[in-house]
């Protein structure tokens, strides 16, 4: 039993919150918040068996794009991995990176916090872990060390978000549907404040780690990775050239930054950035037409509308969907295979080999949004975050981290949190309703590096074959250390 345990954790630790789930709706009453932060609740609504199979069913049904994308990502790696410019890129960057390894894990593990906190949906830096990950494995780093410079450093960014993450976007929004006068630029000093704080204590406790097993390591010959699903061996040729997988590789990079960077749009009245380049040459490229009948060719080519489908498959640079730059995926792993000369057998092979290798943690993902779905057909957060506001008159920045911890830890979807509460959380105007932004975003980032169903964190030890305790152990200084920083931070903020 015991080794049981070790070998399925993550998914015992996780059928656990949603037994909890299950059992609070067996007690514990719906409820929902109506205009002027008025609460209305419902009757008790058992969660049955039935329920659990469905939800099980309609979680994969409703994260499917979530789900596709996580799989698309190892055959990506199933293909890239047996082609012999990646394995030369890799060896050449942890060859380059070595004697210098804590600059490099803090100059990844900021650019990683970076554009996680400005990136409109977070799922696109998934692609590039696998590959940072073999880099710093190649270096010498071990996995613990690996998994908090790359998966660790997208919670930081969740941590401190600033323009982006999907979540945070549609937190605002909703507050904004329920008259909240909160914009994606509240406090946003404050945010990328946190940011950096984040960044720089998370950076300690690495760094301080890293130093350490970097003096443990007397042998300093070339380290041999095991355990790593897409580690790569040195290339055949020492001089392999590495300049179409570079560029294939930066392709990937761009077209993550410029299509999920919201460029021009407005967020419940606040405009971002503003910059109308993309919108312009989109709606240029769209409208060029051929022939007698002015036939929009780019517009047919590129997911125009049908008889009876009208949706946009590729908007703008700054409004792309996974499902878009899952095409970019597709064409660089095509190019990339026939660039090495792979055989559509092996090519086939190598996608299902990818395959194999992210299946499980990407039905971790699934399990985690059930919660999502649990609480969506029995909203009894609600309830309880009612129950905890009872416990002060007005606002009270601890009471209101309190129910942001909560809300956090039952909820994989911080956009959902934000529509569940929003007639509540709307109800705080001022300066009041500033500080609830910030301590709900900052809270539910931070709740993120330890709540069993943290869509990231879940993927993460999964595909690297790290225990939650072990996890746990490494992580609890840099959470307690930023709660407390946190509540410092509210505290001023209320009462100065």
């Amino acid at each position: 039993m015991k080794k049981l345990f070790k070998e399925h954790d993550l998914v015992k630790l996780v059928s656990i919150v949603l037994l909890v789930i299950i059992v609070m709706s067996w007690f514990i009453p719906y409820g929902t918040f109506g205009s002027s932060s008025t609460f209305s609740e419902g009757s008790v609504t058992p969660i049955g068996i039935v329920h659990i199979i469905y939800g099980f069913i309609y979680s994969l049904q409703n994260y499917a794009i979530q789900f596709v994308f996580l799989i698309l990502i190892g055959m990506f790696y199933g293909v890239a991995t047996k082609t012999e410019g990646y394995k030369a890129l890799v060896s050449r960057m942890a060859n380059a990176c070595k004697k210098i390894e804590i600059v490099v894990a803090l100059v990844i593990s900021f650019i990683i916090c970076l554009l996680a906190s400005f990136l409109n949906n977070t799922y696109v830096l998934l692609l590039f872990m696998p590959f940072l990950v073999s880099v710093l494995r190649k270096m010498g780093l071990d996995k613990i060390s690996s998994f908090a410079i790359t998966f660790g450093s997208i919670l930081v960014g969740v941590l401190g978000a600033t323009y982006g993450t999907e979540g945070f976007i549609g937190f605002v929004e909703y507050l904004g549907y329920s008259g909240g006068e909160v914009s994606i630029a509240t406090e946003l000093i404050v945010r990328a404040g946190v940011l950096l704080l984040a960044y720089i204590l998370f950076s300690f406790f690495n760094v301080i780690y890293i130093k350490k097993l970097l003096e443990k390591q007397t042998d300093k010959a070339e380290v041999k990775v095991i355990d790593d699903k897409f580690a790569v061996e040195e290339p055949k040729k020492k001089n392999t050239k590495i300049w179409s997988t570079v560029i294939l590789m930066a392709i990937l990079v761009i077209f993550a930054i410029l299509g999920f960077i919201t460029w021009n749009a407005t967020v419940n009245g606040t405009e971002v950035w503003g910059i109308t380049i993309f919108d312009d040459f989109h709606e240029w490229l769209m409208g060029l037409s051929i022939g007698s009948d002015d036939f929009a060719i780019f517009n047919a080519l590129f997911g125009g509308s049908l008889a009876n489908f009208t949706a946009t498959l590729v908007p703008p640079l700054g409004n792309w969907y996974l499902f878009t730059y899952s095409i970019v995926i597709i064409f660089v792993m095509i190019v990339m295979a026939i660039a090495s000369k792979m055989k559509l057998s092996e090519f086939i092979s190598n996608i299902g080999e990818g395959f194999k290798k992210v299946i499980r943690p990407a039905m971790l993902l699934v399990l985690a949004y059930m919660a999502f779905i649990f609480l969506y057909w029995v909203p009894i957060i609600p309830t309880i975050i009612n129950e905890i506001g009872k416990l002060t008159t007005g606002f009270n920045p601890f009471v209101a981290t309190l129910q942001a911890f909560i809300g956090a830890f039952f909820n994989s979807d911080f956009a959902y949190l934000g529509f569940s509460l929003s007639s509540y959380l709307a109800g705080f105007s001022g300066a009041e309703g500033n500080l609830i932004v910030v301590i709900f975003t900052t809270i539910y980032g931070l709740v993120q590096f330890i709540t069993p169903i943290s869509v990231f964190l879940l993927f993460g030890l999964s595909y690297m074959n790290i225990p939650y305790k072990k996890w746990l152990k490494y992580i609890w200084k840099f959470f307690v250390g930023m709660l407390v920083c946190l509540l410092v931070i509210f505290t001023l903020l209320a009462y100065l």
